[in-house]
């Protein structure tokens, strides 16, 4: 469990389709997950997004532009009904100070999103190496 129960009762609700955050906003807060999926997609200026991830109930999205202050390199849609718990970076530290478990909980959600996107990365490589393979041997 990435939060307290006591928190359950908060939060905000999107509806399905509904955009929580844009890419490029500004910072703002980072987002913990209490029920629903939400996508996380990139826009690179092909002719579709590119779609990052499909997260669901405890994980956390936003965070990267909570630590450093940059504008956000993501946009979060909610597919179905959604509720999440929005941290502002001042509610973040209030929260580690009062229980320093969760800045751990935290990282351990990032690690697991970092190994799933460096295996995506991995996947896309090789693939790209086939498609080069291919296309030489056309020629």
């Amino acid at each position: 469990m990435l939060f307290n129960r006591r928190k359950t009762s908060l939060g905000k609700t999107f509806q399905s389709g509904e955009i929580i955050v844009k890419q490029y906003d500004p910072p703002g807060s980072m987002f913990i997950i209490l029920e629903g999926r939400v996508e996380i997609w990139v826009d690179d200026g092909g002719k579709e997004p590119f779609l990052v991830a499909v997260l669901e109930k405890d994980n956390v999205f936003g965070g990267i532009s909570l630590y450093d202050n940059s504008p956000r390199i993501s946009t979060a849609r909610a597919l179905g009904v959604v509720r999440v718990l929005s941290v502002n970076k001042r509610g973040f530290l209030q929260w580690l100070g009062e229980d320093p478990t969760f800045a751990l909980r935290i990282l351990l959600k990032m690690s697991e999103r970092i190994r799933t996107l460096i295996a995506q990365l991995v996947s896309l490589r090789r693939e790209v190496r086939e498609l080069r393979q291919k296309v030489a041997r056309i020629r």
